[in-house]
This record gives structure tokens, C-alpha cells and sequence, in this order.
């Protein structure tokens, strides 16, 4: 291994490469446009001389530093993990840093410092909406932004989501066509763009049935796990209690399985549960839950090449895209089979 990689150049590396020093410096941005072939002996001489770009001077150079902001909230969900593992392995493939803020616990004023100092060449929202300051600032300023899993109607930048609406349609038809004629839904806080279209199309799928939704069948409420629980208890307490319960998300799923416990109900036998997300938790053997499963490889891989082509040319137009979902069928509605399409991308 060469021992002194600090006095190496890109120059250098283009040389043992065989390469420009123009396409050295597209392969150390993440630049798509380069030959793969080409990118991997550029990837490998590095390797090989143990290079490592000064990343002051790159700055200097190309006035970006390298590095891409990620605004979560509740990053206790299960979800934000698996969505930041997918985005920081496609950024580290592109050779960008990632710096993550969590405003539940920070607020956003480390994202707007970081927005006004310019240390970060774009920001990707995991959970934004228009009242949210930093998407403002980010905007006002012209940074580059992509969200993921969320959207926003009428935003002018990348928008990576799967389609919400119309996965939640498919798990209601799932559940008619099972024999559930007490359905149930147990949701979280409507101003989430998620939450609020799967409410719409689980609530599409049962009207075009012919069933009207109850209103001791529906019950919301903020994230809280025991929020949740009481809701699933109340439930089983009525007379003629649901015969499913259609959750917002698997974390609302886990929730509601543990308040279907604790009032006696057997899950599958009394009452079927299905959740949404794809979580991987979700397959535990402890919960085997049924759900609808997002694409979240393929959206993370989406968001960053969106927000790096941005970044690279501010021209580029804004992308909306809107995954398919996949109907995963586990115990919690006793494996009954459903025949379905695969999932396709908008």
C-alpha cells in the first residue's frame, strides 16, 4: 500500500489511471457522467496509492464541500434508520459526506446555520412540511433539496415518495375480498402527507365496497405508543367490536397489537391487524405482520442521484416520482392469500 498518499494529487491519479484529471475529479463528486468501466479503475488506483482528497481544497475549488444534509424527526421510528442506512450508502457510493439533524431533539437551527454558511451542498427532508423553517431558508437561498417519503403539493424540487394513496386502497380491497365486513382505521397526525393519503385511499377502497366507516371506527392521535394501545383497547370494548383494524404505519401496528393483547383479543383468530412501511421489524416472528412495503432502496437511490444532479446543474428540472408499494401478507391476517400486481414505479 503507498504510504504517502498526502503527496499525491488527482493529476497523479489520472496519470497511473490513464484518465484526465477532469474525469478524476467527476469520479470523486459522484459525477454519473463517466463509463463505469472507467470509474472503477479510477476507483481502484486510489485504492491501491491510498488516496485521500483534500477535502479544503476541493472546496476551494469547486465552492461545494462534499457533504449532504439529512433532516429527520422521531428518529426513534424504526423507519428513519432503515431510510438513513439507504441514503448514507448511496451517498458514500457518490463520495459525499452525510450529516444528519434531528429537529425533534435539535429544533432547526443547526440546519439553518448550515444553510446560511453554506457548509452543505444540498438537504434531503425525511419529514418536512411548508410550515418548516429550514425547507423555507433552503428555498429563499436556492440550496438544492429532495424529500423522501414525503410530499408537498406545489413544491418546485425533487420529491421521492411511494404511492400512499393508492397502496392503501389495495389493502382495503385485500381485506373485503378476505371477508373483513368491520373494518377499522387507526391513524396518526393527518398533516403528514404519508399518513394522510393512506387514510384517503383506505377510505376509497371501503367506500367503492359499499361500507361506510363508523365513527367508533376510526380513532387518530399523535405518536405515542400507549396513545395508541388505549385506542386499540376502546376499540375491543364496544359491543360489536371491528373484525380488522387497518394502522397507519407498522409502528402504529405494534401499538395496536399490544392494546388487542391486553384486552383479550386473539390476533388473527378475533381480529386482523395490517400496518404499512415494510419495516423490517415488521417480519419479526414476534409481530408477522401484514403490510405494504416501500421501495426504500430504490427511493433512497432516486432521492440522492435527484439531489446530486441538482447540485451539479442548477438547471435540472425537479423530479416527482411516486414508488409502487408491495401487499405482504403475514400472520396477522392469518396468511390469507390475495391476488395482486407487482409493484410498479409512476
Amino acid at each position: 500500500m503507498h504510504t504517502y498518499s498526502q503527496k499525491l494529487n488527482s493529476n497523479d491519479i489520472a496519470r497511473h489511471a490513464g484518465v484526465s484529471q477532469a474525469t478524476v475529479s467527476r469520479v470523486l463528486s459522484g459525477n454519473s457522467n463517466v463509463r463505469e468501466e472507467t470509474r472503477q479503475r479510477v476507483l481502484e488506483v486510489i485504492e491501491k496509492l491510498n488516496y485521500r482528497p483534500n477535502a479544503f481544497a476541493q472546496a476551494m475549488k469547486t465552492r461545494l464541500s462534499g457533504t449532504v444534509g439529512v433532516v429527520v424527526s422521531r428518529i426513534t421510528n424504526p423507519i428513519v434508520p432503515e431510510v438513513l442506512l439507504h441514503l448514507g450508502d448511496e451517498l458514500t457510493a457518490r463520495g459525499k459526506r452525510m450529516v444528519v439533524w434531528n429537529t425533534d431533539t435539535e429544533g432547526e437551527d443547526g440546519v439553518l446555520n448550515a444553510i446560511r454558511q453554506r457548509v452543505i451542498d444540498g438537504l434531503i427532508f425525511t419529514a418536512a412540511g411548508h410550515q418548516s423553517a429550514a425547507l423555507e431558508a433552503a428555498q429563499q437561498t436556492g440550496m438544492p433539496i429532495a424529500c423522501i417519503n414525503r410530499h408537498i403539493d406545489g413544491a418546485s424540487f425533487n420529491q421521492f415518495a411511494c404511492s400512499n394513496l393508492e397502496g392503501a386502497r389495495t389493502m382495503a380491497d385485500y381485506l373485503i375480498a378476505a371477508g373483513r365486513k368491520r373494518i377499522a382505521i387507526i391513524n396518526g397526525p393527518l398533516d403528514r402527507s404519508t399518513l394522510a393519503d393512506r387514510e384517503a385511499g383506505l377510505r376509497q377502497g371501503l367506500h367503492h365496497a359499499g361500507i361506510e366507516l363508523p365513527d367508533n371506527y376510526y380513532a387518530s392521535s399523535d405518536f405515542a405508543h400507549n396513545n395508541f394501545r388505549e385506542l386499540a383497547i376502546e376499540m375491543m370494548s364496544q359491543p360489536c367490536p371491528p373484525d380488522a383494524i387497518a394502522c397507519g404505519n407498522d409502528v402504529i401496528a405494534f401499538a395496536v397489537m399490544c392494546g388487542l393483547k391486553a384486552a383479550g383479543a386473539k390476533v388473527p383468530d378475533d381480529i386482523w391487524v395490517t400496518g404499512f412501511d415494510g419495516i423490517e421489524m415488521s417480519g419479526w416472528d414476534v409481530f408477522d405482520i401484514t403490510t405494504m412495503k416501500q421501495p426504500l432502496d430504490a427511493m433512497a437511490s432516486a432521492t440522492v442521484e435527484a439531489l446530486i444532479s441538482t447540485i451539479e446543474n442548477s438547471e435540472a428540472e425537479p423530479q416527482l416520482v411516486r414508488f409502487g408499494t408491495e401487499l405482504i401478507i403475514r400472520g396477522t391476517t392469518a396468511n390469507t392469500s390475495f391476488p395482486q400486481q407487482p409493484p410498479t414505479k409512476e
